[in-house]
């Protein structure tokens, strides 16, 4: 069984968060959340250095809430927003996702 993650930002941590889900064989990304809007649009693949994977950035929390997935890896800077990390979290969690 392979479970289907959604890697939460690409910046200094979470580029290597995604770079082991791609490569691990018991996980499939299915979706990326970015912050910049030059990333939206773009191969998760291609953001970190991969190559194409098919699954496209964005920055649409609803429509990225709203896939079939089983955790969020949670990877955006908590330290120094941690109201606005904790209000992402509850949200990944509302939806009925596991959250690491």
């Amino acid at each position: 069984m392979k479970y289907r993650v959604i890697q939460w930002s690409t910046g200094n941590v979470g580029r290597h968060a995604l770079r082991c889900i791609d490569r691990h064989p018991d996980l499939e990304l299915v979706g990326l959340w970015v912050h910049s809007a030059d990333k939206a649009g773009r191969d998760a693949g291609e953001l970190v250095g991969l190559a194409p994977n098919g699954v496209q950035a964005t920055n649409d929390v609803d429509a990225l809430l709203a896939l079939d997935a089983d955790c969020v890896c949670y990877t955006a800077t908590a330290d120094l927003r941690p109201a606005e990390a904790l209000k992402d979290i509850a949200q990944i969690l509302e939806s009925g996702k596991n959250v690491v």
